[in-house]
């Protein structure tokens, strides 16, 4: 009788443990959070390329957030777990265009010593550049940010946030001129006036219809030369 109640007892056993074995294959399989959010910023990514190619093609208002999801190859139920509207992967795409901008200066150790009207000169060139492949799509998030309602406006808070990474990064550059005496010191008022000619510099741009946008990139070195002089007190120099 206990050989049998043993051996009942050890079969019992042999049962339990693939069951065991898969809990643990299956704990094993689990992503780590930082997978998991890894995958989350790639799935974004593609989904705004995908975006991009068909702003490009159709307009920013003419394309579905179904004609996107398809392009993505993901349902347009996950497409709205990422992005509600068109508008967030526009504040996306500008998302990253700020990071990566600022991700390049930080490499450009020769330019962070050159003077405040070169370094200026040279990120906001660089923008351009970034975004010359987008120009429709520009043009099109800028009309839409003329309304009030707009998570583009430029009142939204979705958008003030996104202007103060950029403000910040103006500011830095702003202070350390300052501390090595090139320019009085112009407090945060500075990186605003900055930012806003950033914008109009942009709003000139679009309309721009010089051979590789000459007519913007004068513009933008002799207002910031002129700005220059002034702030130094010196003699205006067309």
């Amino acid at each position: 009788m206990l050989r049998k109640v043993e051996y009942t007892h050890i079969l019992s056993m042999k049962r339990r443990r693939p069951g065991k074995t898969r809990k643990k294959a299956a704990a094993g399989q689990r992503e780590s959070p930082g997978k998991r959010a890894q995958n989350k910023e790639k799935t974004k990514r593609d989904i705004l390329r995908a975006a991009l190619e068909l702003f490009s093609r159709r307009g920013f208002f003419r394309t579905t957030t179904k004609q996107i999801s398809d392009k993505a190859k993901i349902a347009e139920g996950t497409l709205f777990n990422y992005f509600k509207t068109k508008e967030d992967l526009a504040l996306y795409f500008f998302e990253q265009e700020i990071a990566g901008l600022i991700a390049w200066y930080e490499e450009q150790h020769e330019l962070q010593e050159a003077a405040l009207p070169e370094k200026l000169f040279a990120i906001i060139h660089r923008h351009l550049e970034r975004i010359s492949p987008y120009e429709e799509f520009i043009g099109a998030v800028y009309l839409r940010a003329l309304q009030p309602v707009s998570r583009l406006n430029l009142l939204s808070l979705e958008t003030q946030e996104l202007n103060l990474r950029y403000l910040k990064f103006i500011q830095q550059i702003l202070k350390d001129t300052e501390e090595k005496g090139e320019i009085p010191k112009v407090g945060d008022f500075g990186a605003y006036a900055l930012g806003l000619f950033h914008l109009a510099i942009i709003s000139y741009w679009l309309q721009d219809a010089s051979q590789g946008k000459e007519n913007t990139l004068a513009l933008l070195d002799r207002s910031l030369k002129l700005a220059n002089s002034i702030l130094k007190k010196e003699a205006w120099e067309w």
